[in-house]
């Protein structure tokens, strides 16, 4: 069973991966609010003569540079990045003391670990700062555009359909808000994963605790899993277990320690010592629920 320090820190990890996704997700409508006001102002360069419909076309493969550039430009959502990034190293000194209370005389093998810390960053600001997401940004308004200068509309119909688009409605958050969630939960939670994978190989360590944050989409994949204990050459099972709802392409017998449950899961697995996974064994806690 967990130490009250192990238990301690983990709940530590998750307030703060929890405070990461959440900041970032209650700024996203806000940041798209301007978005929105910015992609429309530079519709405001399309005529709605339709005689000026080829020359509308012609106009708006030129400005796809400045519409893709308007995201990764927002100061805001700029910031609310750098936060996410930022957290990482917040991630890692707690995982530290995690293995540090787990393994006495632990010292993090810093050219190694540090390693595993930078390329996560580079990874996920190319994610949400990079190609991807300049690209997401850019082709579905681009589409957005197309569909309509192309087609019998006027200014007001085609702000309003820009704005829904961007911002989303009431009942319906925007696509692209929803992808940038996405991206910074499993971002987040990936390169927790992998930190903790990358040092119990490195440790040698042979058994595991699921454990995480329910949230309302939870899957039954990680509700049979949840709090309970497992062996190494288990966990690795479970990527054969077929296409279960959320799966990571690319889960395999390694990846599985990073990918867990797969899109939006906020589960992660902790090594614990043979005499912890014995006494949860003795308590009727190992394997699947």
């Amino acid at each position: 069973m967990l130490s009250k320090e192990q238990s301690d820190i983990i709940k530590a990890i998750q307030d703060l991966q929890d405070k990461l996704i959440n900041d970032m997700d209650g700024k996203l409508p806000t940041i798209f609010k301007d978005l929105a006001n910015q992609v429309i102002e530079i519709s405001n360069e399309f005529s709605f003569d339709a005689k000026e419909r080829v020359a509308n076309l012609q106009k708006l493969r030129k400005l796809k540079t400045q519409i893709a550039d308007a995201i990764v430009n927002n100061t805001a959502y700029q910031v609310a990045v750098k936060e996410v990034l930022t957290g990482f190293k917040e991630i890692k000194k707690l995982s530290d003391s995690y293995y540090s209370a787990l393994i006495d005389g632990y010292s993090a093998k810093s050219e190694l670990y540090k390693q595993i810390l930078e390329s996560n960053i580079q990874t996920t600001s190319d994610l949400l700062l990079g190609a991807e997401i300049r690209s997401n940004f850019d082709n579905a308004i681009t589409q957005v555009l197309k569909e309509n200068i192309a087609g019998n509309t006027n200014r007001t119909n085609l702000q309003n359909v820009l704005r829904e688009f961007i911002k989303g409605t009431p009942d319906q958050r925007a696509y692209l808000e929803r992808y940038v969630k996405q991206i910074t939960n499993d971002s987040v939670m990936i390169f927790s994963r992998e930190y903790n994978a990358v040092v119990s190989d490195d440790l040698n360590l042979q058994f595991y605790t699921y454990v995480g944050t329910r949230i309302d989409t939870s899957r039954p994949f990680c509700d049979a899993r949840a709090g309970r204990f497992f062996k190494k050459s288990e966990v690795e099972a479970w990527a054969s277990l077929g296409n279960w709802q959320g799966r990571f392409p690319g889960t395999t017998k390694t990846t599985i320690f990073s990918y867990a449950g797969g899109y939006n899961c906020r589960h992660e697995l902790y090594a614990i010592t043979k005499s912890q996974y014995t006494a949860a064994e003795k308590r009727g806690l190992t394997g699947l629920r």
